[in-house]
């Protein structure tokens, strides 16, 4: 009896197994997610999603695979992580739209003050979704059908280009539709488009669906906004591009941030903590790499074609 307390306290003294140490303070436990996050985001690039929407399986699906010290805390934790990741990714890219002047930050604005709201709502029902496993998988399993629906069925970005430029086409004497212009590229030239409407509930109600889905699941916003802009809008492509661009950082920093938050209330912790940082050090190095590598890719017909509207405006 009394040879055991001094043991027992001995070994409280000695902490934890060296080997739990070991899982906890590597810092290369996650190493292999930078060629993974820079694979995951050239895909995403190439196909015109958001990052989360692959980011999350791999969190929630494929992290319990590798081993009982991969999982992140929750699902919550993986979602917040996946969109953290997402926003980094898209902010690099915003950049060099920024740069270029392709960015038209009143008409981002604009749909942004509809999106971020509705992420708002999303992000809060994140903890009920993660809290029921079936429910969860069966959103996911939902979400990956719609978006293989979605890369299967929609015309590629040429071909939508394409299609507005159809669509886009009036009358000069029709002055029934308002104009807006955007002084975009270095040579000087105005790139010009239709306002977007403002009131109109049709186009609420298709970009707050976006803002709810990114909110929830970190993709929707720049699917659902895209092609109001070419088609409703009539902007062209780059300067499309680089808007639902700006407007997708906005309100997926949203999101992220209101998932964090519920995270730190849950736990009773500060933010910062609750951010996997063992595992969103390498993710997000990974996604912002592989958007400065596509910035740097020569783009010609950003300058080569002209704006939709160029016939309409005088010559200047």
């Amino acid at each position: 009896m009394h040879l055991r307390a001094p043991l027992a306290a001995a070994a409280l003294r000695r902490g934890p197994p060296v080997a739990m140490l070991a899982a906890v303070a590597d810092p290369l436990q996650y190493a292999f997610m930078l060629p993974v996050a820079t694979l995951v985001a050239t895909t995403c690039q190439l196909c015109g999603i958001g990052g989360a929407a692959l980011f999350s399986p791999i969190f929630l699906l494929v992290f319990p695979y590798l081993g009982p010290e991969y999982p992140l805390d929750s699902p919550a934790a993986a979602i917040a992580s996946a969109l953290l990741t997402e926003v980094f990714g898209f902010a690099s890219g915003l950049t060099g739209y920024a740069r270029r002047g392709l960015v038209s930050w009143p008409v981002a604005a604009q749909f942004a003050s509809v999106t971020v709201p509705c992420a708002f709502i999303g992000a809060l029902a994140v903890g009920s979704l993660a809290a029921d496993p079936a429910l969860l998988r069966g959103t996911y399993a939902l979400l990956m059908l719609s978006l293989a629906a979605y890369l299967t069925f929609t015309p590629s970005m040429s071909e939508k280009e394409a299609i507005a430029e159809g669509e886009c086409e009036i009358p000069p004497e029709d002055d029934a539709i308002e104009l807006t212009s955007h002084p975009a590229l270095a040579d000087g030239r105005v790139l010009t488009f239709r306002a977007p409407p403002k009131g109109s509930v049709a186009s609420a109600s298709v970009s707050g669906a976006g803002g709810l889905l990114t909110g929830l699941l970190g993709v929707g916003v720049g699917e659902t906004l895209l092609p109001q802009l070419l088609r409703g809008c009539c902007m062209p492509l780059p300067l499309a591009a680089g808007t639902s661009v700006a407007t997708v950082v906005f309100t997926a920093a949203a999101a992220a941030a209101v998932q964090f938050s519920e995270l730190a209330s849950a736990s009773g912790d500060e933010i910062a903590s609750v951010v996997p940082w063992s595992l969103v050090c390498y993710t997000i190095p990974g996604v912002v790499a592989t958007a400065m590598v596509t910035l740097q890719t020569p783009q010609p017909h950003i300058l080569s074609r002209p704006p939709i509207y160029s016939h309409l405006l005088p010559s200047r």
